[in-house]
């Protein structure tokens, strides 16, 4: 009798164990096809052709969990396309652009990135990559100044992030 009670618990642990953590095995899985690509882009990769290799990612709509945002390659892709429609519409990807299909992608990730935020608003990083789009999409100097300042005060000390500030702004 004491067996199989022993084994009914075990059974109904590993059901709510798989129950918690299969949706979250999935995610990583669907990702992590991408993890490879994205140290490429990490590295100093722009080829336009990309943007066909990125359309999943691109198209995905809507309010994204926070995992998502804070661990899969989610945002560096969308900043990635950025850049990649800026150099298809040989724009400076820093500064405002008449091209829609570049203002509509500028838009996407300006809301990614605003919900990363909503998630983790002392991310000093995500902070200035708000500051660029800002610049980029034409806000008045004062935002994209007060978006600076707050990666200023999230990531002071972290020394690449002071970098890429201070080469940018």
């Amino acid at each position: 009798m004491r067996s199989v009670v022993t084994r009914v618990i075990f059974v109904v642990a590993l059901v709510v164990s798989v129950i918690q953590t299969g949706p979250e095995l999935l995610r990583h899985l669907d990702w992590s096809a991408y993890d490879d690509f994205t140290d490429e882009v990490m590295e100093g990769r722009t080829e336009v052709a990309d943007l066909a290799f990125l359309t999943s990612v691109l198209e995905q709509q809507g309010d994204m969990p926070c995992d998502v945002l804070r661990h899969s390659p989610m945002l560096t892709l969308h900043l990635y396309a950025n850049e990649l429609l800026a150099i298809r519409a040989e724009v400076n990807p820093f500064l405002p652009s008449d091209d829609p299909d570049l203002s509509a992608q500028r838009f996407a990730t300006r809301a990614l990135i605003e919900q990363a935020l909503v998630c983790a608003p002392m991310d000093g990083n995500q902070w200035l990559n708000l500051a660029l789009l800002s610049r980029a999409m034409g806000d008045d100097p004062e935002t994209t100044a007060g978006f600076v300042a707050l990666s200023r005060q999230y990531a002071p000390h972290e020394g690449w992030i002071h970098t890429r500030r201070e080469q940018l702004f």
